[in-house]
């Protein structure tokens, strides 16, 4: 008797889920708060549980200012098409958003220079230096061939990733990811720097660097900065004063249909790819008829769970695995689905359910 095979090997997480084109922002509060803080240039902080499009609104925004040009833009500076990513730890210092510096590798090589320079070591602190987000984008508002030119700046070419930077000036997203999980004194000692665009490097004698600015103190390109947070703890208040906030609230059921309908229909495209097309738009024709259902049971199923109700993300994969495994190829009703379906059902619940009690309370 052959062996029954166990797995198989699907990749189902595919470029599209990445793809910002993809992303909805089907809230124009939301859509309002960006603005404001473009305008104000404020950092914009957000929240909303976990899988409610925090991080991904960084990527948007990228992306759509990226389309715009200098005109649209009233002479600023065109924006880089991806942001630039701060993932805050728990062992997060404020110099790290801007700068990190490799000490010992700095030690060892000056070591290094001793014993074959008997004692005469002159090496500099520059090449261990690497620019974090917020100093990136910061340098990023010069541009290369205008830091190359200032004196007073030049140095900083010798930075270990100063080749990243463009030759000429340009906007960038930052994107400050779950700042809340930092120690406390990380966003108080950020107070002047996130407000004014500014940091100073130690190691290179207190060089201070600050967004490049033009007559009448106009920055030449701007800044945008995007924070989450999941509220693990509060921040301080002299901080929130310089944000602009805004949470995400949990979306309705025809927001979800729409991001849902949003995301599958490339991630579809990319998945059965050696298809027809005709065949690929009769497979997203047919999800679009039956997801809502899906939805709707979705919705109750967080109204039961009680630990950790399932986000917008855990929604999405879960129907990608229900559609692979056919669950959309019959009718969808849940109060008489088929015995296949059922079976779907029960065995796609840890995609949603993360606790024995939670998937009780669902599956019955």
């Amino acid at each position: 008797m052959p062996d029954v095979k166990l797995f198989d090997l699907k990749n189902i997480q595919t470029t599209a889920d990445l793809d910002p084109r993809n992303y909805v922002i089907d809230d124009k509060s939301l859509a309002k708060a960006v603005n404001m803080a473009i305008w104000l240039q404020k950092p914009l902080l957000v929240t909303g549980a976990p899988g409610t499009g925090k991080t991904q609104l960084a990527f948007k925004v990228a992306h759509e200012l990226n389309k715009m040009n200098t005109l649209e833009l009233n002479g600023f500076a065109e924006f880089a098409a991806t942001p630039l990513i701060f993932n805050t730890k728990t062992t997060s210092n404020a110099s790290d958003l801007f700068y990190s510096y490799d000490a010992i590798g700095h030690f060892q090589k000056k070591h290094v220079d001793q014993v074959k320079e008997n004692g005469t070591a002159g090496n500099q602190a520059h090449p261990f230096i690497q620019l974090n987000a917020l100093g990136k984008a910061i340098l990023q508002t010069y541009g290369k061939e205008n830091i190359l030119a200032d004196e007073n700046l030049r140095d900083l070419q010798l930075l270990k990733n100063f080749s990243t930077i463009e030759v000429q000036p340009s906007g960038s997203v930052v994107l400050i990811d779950e700042i809340d999980k930092a120690p406390r004194d990380f966003p108080n000692d950020l107070l002047n720097e996130i407000e004014h665009y500014e940091f100073m490097i130690s190691e290179l004698n207190n060089i201070r660097v600050r967004r490049a600015v033009q007559k009448e103190n106009e920055p030449t390109a701007r800044i945008v900065v995007i924070m989450t947070s999941n509220f693990e703890k509060n921040l301080p208040d002299a901080f929130l004063r310089r944000c602009l906030f805004y949470h995400i609230p949990s979306p309705t059921e025809e927001a979800l249909y729409k991001i849902v309908c949003a995301r599958m229909q490339p991630y579809l495209k990319v998945v059965y790819k050696d298809e027809p097309e005709a065949d690929v738009e009769k497979k997203f024709k047919n999800l679009q008829d039956k997801v809502s259902k899906v939805i709707s049971e979705f919705q109750q199923y967080k109204e039961k769970m009680m630990e950790k109700p399932p986000s917008n993300a855990e929604l999405l994969e879960w129907i990608k695995v229900l559609e692979i495994e056919g669950f959309f190829s019959e009718d969808v009703d849940f109060k008489k689905l088929s015995a296949n379906q059922k079976t779907i059902l029960q065995y796609t619940l840890p995609i949603i359910a993360k606790s024995k009690d939670d998937k009780e309370k669902i599956a019955g």
